[in-house]
């Protein structure tokens, strides 16, 4: 078996749960065994093997704990990571000890243990024997362990501490993880979510001090995929984007002296992607200031209809808007109990203010909101904030029955076709 070692960037995030979360291998350059190992080479492991052994010094004998989740992650021109959710056996001793040596960082180094299907899946480059270069493209991913030394270069530990559940209420604090950009629902992620405290705050960017830790109703700003099975994913780029539209229009209830740090979670993760989030708003600024700074909007029905609400993210399937995605935000009806289609949300990076009227024209809006600091040369700055367009006279038209179908599949977590 082939072992390729690191210093591991690792931090661990939650002691209760024994989670820890680590950059495992570098791909894509020379390691100090002569080989580079392709950045895609782990994903067929990743798809078929998790969760993968944790072992302390490569030896079976002393498992201390599994990888949950693993993704590759660019670091710069051709250099890769190997992004690794681990969570440590915190009911063995050994599992413990690993988990304390990492927090202590008195371990920094990190191995993974592979083997190598075929020669199909290795390449040689260059003609001196001395200098020649192993190039892997594909390997079955066996373990990865906690090491004193290793091969890999050009990492380092970030951080390994621990935190006490009940001492950080309020903004949890930011993290390192994965993240993927792609449709999000969170109502169907909240009803996924299982287990206590710890996923709960992994998965949330802020806790109630007053509430049960244990309980979901304490916590807002989900922003990572729930597995089926109920275990943590990636951060969703989406999600986050649209915690950070609502923190910043205060469709919120949390205190105002803890806006801030909910805001440096979330931004976070867009640095992480690549992407740089909208500035935290002032609270001083004026009540009829447009709402959201990344999304335009369309209210169909007025907000005092519902008691309740939930959003999902879709990608419009057919037509002239096709591949674009659109947040829908659904709405239970008072009176009836009944679920409805309330607003939708067009994010500014796919759609433009004018597409965005259209579609709310077109869909039976009754009010049109640009997106704050947007820069449609062929908008007027004073109508924007409160723009109307003509709401349908009858309220059991075919496209609100359509609506209504879609928002009850929506229940189910089936996805729908936006028309």
């Amino acid at each position: 078996m082939i072992r390729k070692t690191l210093v591991a960037t690792a931090k661990a995030v939650d002691e209760a749960e024994g989670i820890v979360e680590a950059y495992v291998n570098t791909m894509g350059v020379n390691d100090a065994d002569g080989d580079i190992v392709d950045p895609g080479a782990f994903n067929a492991s990743i798809r078929d093997n998790l969760p993968i052994p944790v072992l302390s010094g490569h030896d079976q004998g002393k498992l201390v704990g599994k990888v949950v989740f693993a993704q590759p992650e660019l670091v710069e021109d051709e250099e890769y990571r190997l992004f690794a959710r681990i969570q440590m056996n915190m009911d063995t001793e050994a599992g413990r000890d690993a988990f304390s040596n990492v927090k202590g960082d008195f371990i920094r180094e990190w191995s993974v243990g592979f083997n190598i299907p075929s020669d199909a899946d290795v390449t040689h480059e260059g003609s001196d024997v001395s200098t020649v270069t192993r190039r892997i493209s594909n390997l079955d991913w066996v373990e990865v362990s906690t090491v004193i030394r290793g091969a890999s270069p050009s990492t380092s530990t970030i951080a390994a501490k621990s935190a006490e559940l009940d001492e950080e209420k309020g903004a949890i604090p930011s993290h390192l993880t994965a993240w993927v950009e792609e449709a999000w629902d969170g109502g169907l992620m909240r009803t996924r979510l299982k287990g206590g405290a710890a996923i709960l705050r992994a998965s949330h960017a802020w806790v109630d001090s007053e509430g049960d830790p244990e309980s979901k109703s304490s916590y807002k700003f989900l922003h990572h995929h729930i597995g089926k099975n109920g275990k943590l994913g990636a951060a969703n780029v989406r999600a986050i984007t649209n915690a950070l539209a609502n923190l910043n229009a205060r469709r919120t209830s949390i205190p105002e002296n803890e806006r801030r740090g909910v805001y440096n979670h979330l931004a976070r993760h867009l640095r992480d992607a690549n992407r740089k989030p909208s500035e935290l708003r002032s609270a001083d600024l004026p009540d009829n200031s447009k709402p959201y700074p990344n999304f335009h909007a369309c209210r169909i029905r007025e907000p005092g209809d519902f008691d309740r609400f939930r959003t999902a993210t879709e990608t419009i399937e057919d037509g002239d808007y096709e591949g674009r995605s659109i947040v829908v935000l659904y709405g239970r009806e008072k009176e009836t109990g009944d679920w409805d289609i309330a607003s939708y949300r067009f994010p500014v990076d796919e759609w433009s203010e004018g597409d965005a009227r259209k579609w709310c024209a077109a869909h039976d809006g009754i009010k049109f909101e640009p997106a704050i600091g947007d820069d449609d040369p062929d908008s007027d700055p004073d109508d924007t904030a409160s723009d109307t367009v003509e709401e349908s006279t009858a309220p059991d038209t075919a496209e609100r029955q359509i609506r209504l179908a879609r928002a009850r599949l929506a229940m189910f977590g089936i996805k729908n076709k936006t028309q």
